[in-house]
């Protein structure tokens, strides 16, 4: 999944990470390698082997599962490519950004690292990853059978975002759709979301108010969870920049309607909770326990769903039409490492279809390749959920969120941050968008100059 936010570390905690960190990093970015020998071809995709051994360092995240997948890819790349030794930092994922930020500031990262979409265009333009635009093209990987959306967000031409260089290739790619518990709409009696088509708006509500419990004045069970409103306002025909992305057009009647009635049904039709009534529980707890009928989230949720002894299925994002965000975590290479062909290696093995068959056996994630998203390798038959294929419909639609649009996501900070009284039911949307308009139109030149030369 993706990580949005980054979070700086100041004062004593900026300290202590560097001391423990720069001990563990010592041989990161390939300096303690002696590797004096010419490297293989750029990107060669083959099994040649230098005599001389090297030591490249990957940094990534994610839960016990995923880092016991990683581990044992690792091991399998390391006996292919017997030369070359990966030493895997794992950083909770919690702190990853954060700790990335202390050791990127300090000039000596990991060779290969996990770069979250919304970080994406930060790191690139601070000159923080390599372009790879010749490594993949004299490799085994095949952009074309690639879900372009996902590849998109990780391209930067100097300026913006989603076009221009390569500078990574994505780990996963990650649609959000509906999730409902069918058992609680059996009991309900309420018609199963369709698997084909979105529910709309309309159908939404109804739907939600019919899967609501209250008693005593007080709700026992929500029929939705907290509405995703990025991707609630694309699916709605909403946008959020103008074409060139040097204007703010979020103040749209599209975009206002979707977001205003995504906040109404928390605060005018008591469907949706409350971030007050989310603090004992968050959305995903409320659904395992069956407090909470639909719930809006990614792939990454199966394995863990699996578990749950109740029936559930998955649908189309309830908008307008198929649309939506995906989140996406690329495999990039540290623009100052002194293996970029063994790190190159090892970013195509796991960007590449063996990395990409495993975590997606696992259940948490959509291969990167369309090919195998369409074989049972991802849709898993006789394993929830029953329609897998709408992720792939999701992925095909569904575009990359507005944090990766420009290097600078100051403007989409100030946005989110904005909304937080609509959210309240303090002011409607068409008050606070169109308020912060000119906010944000400065915000979005001030922080990315190149785009306006």
């Amino acid at each position: 999944m993706n990580l949005r936010k980054s979070k700086l570390f100041s004062g004593l905690l900026v300290t202590v990470s560097l001391v423990l960190l720069m001990g563990l990093l010592a041989a990161c970015g390939g300096n303690n390698n002696k590797n004096e020998q010419e490297p293989a071809a750029a990107g060669s995709g083959n099994n040649e082997q230098s005599n001389e051994r090297v030591t490249i360092q990957f940094a990534g995240w994610g839960d016990p599962s995923e880092k016991e997948v990683f581990t044992k890819l690792i091991e399998a790349f390391q006996s292919k490519n017997p030369h070359i030794k990966v030493d895997y930092l794992h950083i909770p994922s919690g702190d990853y950004v954060g700790k990335m930020n202390t050791i990127l500031a300090g000039g000596n990262a990991p060779d290969v690292f996990y770069v979250p979409d919304g970080d994406f265009g930060r790191w690139v333009s601070q000159g923080l990853l390599l372009p790879i635009d010749e490594y993949v093209k004299n490799s085994n990987i095949d952009l074309d059978d690639m879900w372009e959306s996902g590849l998109a967000r990780y391209r930067y031409d100097g300026a913006s975002n989603g076009q221009g260089n390569l500078y990574g290739l994505p780990k996963d790619i990650g649609p959000t759709v509906l999730y409902y518990n069918k058992d609680l709409f059996a009991k309900m009696s309420v018609p199963f979301p369709d698997a084909d088509s979105p529910m709309g708006m309309e159908k939404l509500l109804e739907t939600a108010k019919k899967l609501t419990v209250v008693e005593n004045g007080k709700t026992v069970q929500y029929g939705m969870g907290p509405i995703w409103w990025e991707g609630f306002a694309y699916g709605n025909g909403g946008k959020f920049l103008s074409d060139d992305k040097r204007e703010f057009i979020g103040n749209s009647r599209e975009t206002i309607d979707a977001l205003q009635f995504a906040a109404d049904l928390t605060n005018v039709h008591g469907v949706v909770p409350s971030s007050a009534a989310l603090k004992d529980l968050n959305d995903g707890e409320m659904f395992k326990t069956g407090k909470l009928a639909m719930m809006i989230t990614g792939r990454w949720m199966v394995p863990e769903f699996r578990k749950l002894s109740f029936d559930w299925d998955v649908a189309p994002l309830p908008t307008k039409e198929w649309g939506g965000t995906s989140g996406s975590v690329g495999l990039s290479i540290y623009s100052k490492s002194k293996n970029v062909e063994a790190a190159y290696k090892l970013v195509e093995y796991l960007g590449g279809p063996e990395g990409q068959k495993e975590q997606s056996l696992m259940g948490f994630s959509i291969p990167s390749f369309m090919s195998m998203a369409n074989t049972d390798v991802f849709l898993q038959p006789g394993q929830k959920p029953e329609h897998a294929e709408v992720f792939i419909k999701a992925a095909e639609v569904q575009v990359a969120g507005p944090w990766t649009n420009l290097p600078n996501a100051k403007w989409y900070d100030m946005l989110a941050q904005g909304l937080a009284p609509m959210w309240e039911g303090k002011k409607t949307a068409d008050q606070l968008l169109n308020d912060l308009k000119p906010k944000i139109d400065a915000a979005i030149k001030e922080g990315n100059p190149a785009l306006f030369k």
